[in-house]
């Protein structure tokens, strides 16, 4: 850990890691602007609203959204679902999902089509199909 003190004369521990390469930092800082785009890690939401909607993508894991709680206001965390989509990461944070996901024990890598099969009072019912060659 190291202190840094900012402006304000408040004194912070910053974890910076010993085995730190600051020369091949300083190298390759020197040509991030020639750099091309890779893959944009934040993610956009992708919402099945009709049923039979459905998307293909790679189940990259499991991440948290902060929604706002309709009755209270308050924000609370919901786990969701990521997606990687023709090179884009997509979120989808239905219950059903997420949990079939869980029970399945699906693996980070696995492609799959995700589809709307029907709602059930405020609840969407996923089919998940696991995709091959």
């Amino acid at each position: 850990m190291s202190e840094v003190q900012n402006t304000g004369n408040e004194t912070t521990e910053v974890a910076i890691p010993s085995n730190l390469d600051w020369n091949a930092l300083v190298e390759q800082s020197m040509n991030v602007e020639k750099a091309k785009k890779g893959l944009t890690l934040t993610a956009e939401y992708i919402e099945l609203t009709k049923v039979g909607d459905s998307f293909r993508g790679v189940y990259i894991g499991l991440g948290e959204v902060n929604v706002t709680d309709k009755q209270t206001g308050e924000l609370k965390p919901l786990k969701a679902a990521r997606f990687l989509i023709s090179g884009k990461v997509f979120i989808n944070a239905g219950i059903v999902l997420v949990d079939e996901i869980n029970r399945a024990g699906v693996p980070v890598g696995t492609p799959m089509e995700v589809t709307y099969t029907e709602k059930k009072g405020n609840t969407k019912i996923y089919q998940l199909t696991l995709l091959t060659d």
